[in-house]
């Protein structure tokens, strides 16, 4: 069976700690970084990441921004944006995750993105 790469993005550490100990704990394999243009250089090393975890509010790069050149760059890359500081109602995306969350909901989140068509 395959294990699924994640890149998690987010300029908190604690955020970025707690995603990959849940992620690696669930059986991914897990990749963080701080900012955009930290993941993007990521992405160009490891071809095979399978979705992107980022934060909307990062340093230069935001979050949307971030997943717009993903999606141009890597089309096979699953992502999920997460935000603790709009509603979700004012994001345009479905695929998205509101700070705080727990494991459990991270993980579903996750394997939601991950198995949709």
């Amino acid at each position: 069976m395959k294990r699924h790469k994640i890149l998690v993005v987010d300029d908190e550490q604690a955020i970025r700690d707690m995603c990959k100990k849940a992620l690696e704990w669930d059986g991914y394999r897990v990749d963080v970084s701080q900012n955009a243009h930290e993941a993007l250089e990521l992405l160009d090393k490891e071809e095979d990441c399978d979705l992107v975890l980022t934060d909307l509010n990062l340093p230069g790069c935001n979050g949307l921004e971030l997943i717009r050149e993903i999606k141009k760059r890597y089309p096979h890359c699953k992502t999920l944006l997460m935000t603790g500081s709009l509603p979700l109602k004012h994001i345009y995306t479905k695929d998205c995750l509101h700070k705080p969350f727990d494991f459990v909901e991270l993980v579903s989140k996750i394997k939601k993105v991950l198995f949709s068509p």
